[in-house]
């Protein structure tokens, strides 16, 4: 077989290379948009810098405000137990003037009691003892407890049945008496009867006329009325001492009363 070579280099035309031939450098653009870019990452970077240091000032400020408040909640915490432990005291003089006050509410004076028996006393009853009794409780709740004012047993003689009821009917009558507990409890007639010419006679009896004198027993419970409002029938009894007392008392307000 035969061969055909054919060599090309020696029709080509050799030129030369011209100076700064080859591949051209990119030419340099505008670099204000990285710039623009770099100010606007730094600005970004100082806004989120001042706004953390701003949160951290704000929480040293609330910081301080809390522990103000607790400091002023500790104040008054103090202060709280301060005026409960007051008002304790002032509890404690309260009920000490309140009982103070239920003592002379509760007084009953024995010359104003025995006056106002003898006031109320008809011409025909004689009284010859008065005892101080602990008080008739309701029939209808025996396990009540005993009254604070007590009561009173009269004993004497009258010249009839008729005269110890109208003795009862007026000592009802009395502000110093229970009226709903004046009852009389014994009542017994004499068998021998009175002597003018050695025991008297009875008092609008007709002359020469024996009567029969009858035992009598009246029990009654005192009134439970405060004292304050008795002050006019202590007055009139001769009670001054004590009435002046607890007008001294309502007026400076250590008891109320009218």
């Amino acid at each position: 077989m035969y061969s055909l070579e054919i060599n090309f280099l020696k029709d080509r035309e050799i030129r030369p290379v011209a100076a700064g031939a080859g591949r051209a450098a990119a030419p340099v653009g505008d670099r204000t948009p990285l710039y623009l870019g770099l100010a606007a990452a730094i600005a970004a970077l100082g806004l989120v810098g001042g706004y953390f240091a701003f949160l951290q000032y704000q929480i040293q400020q609330l910081t301080a405000r809390n522990q103000q408040l607790d400091a002023d909640v500790a104040a008054l915490t103090a202060q709280l137990a301060d005026i409960e432990t007051t008002q304790q005291q002032i509890e404690l003089v309260r009920l000490e003037n309140e009982a103070f006050a239920n003592v002379f509410n509760e007084i009953r004076p024995w010359s104003a009691l025995l006056q106002e028996l003898r006031d109320r006393t008809p011409a025909r009853v004689q009284i010859t003892t008065v005892n101080q009794t602990a008080g008739t409780t309701p029939t209808d709740d025996p396990e009540a407890e005993p009254l604070p004012a007590g009561g009173l047993s009269i004993t004497g003689v009258a010249c009839s049945f008729n005269d110890i009821n109208d003795f009862m009917l007026t000592l009802k009558q009395s502000p110093l008496l229970d009226s709903t507990t004046v009852l009389i409890s014994q009542a017994e007639k004499r068998e021998e009867l009175l002597d003018p010419e050695v025991d008297g006679a009875c008092p609008g009896s007709p002359p020469n006329t024996p009567d029969f004198l009858v035992d009598f027993t009246i029990d009654a419970n005192l009134t439970t009325t405060p004292a304050t409002q008795l002050l006019e029938v202590l007055d009139r009894q001769g009670a001054v001492g004590l009435a002046t007392r607890i007008r001294a008392l309502r007026d400076s307000g250590v008891i109320e009363g009218q």
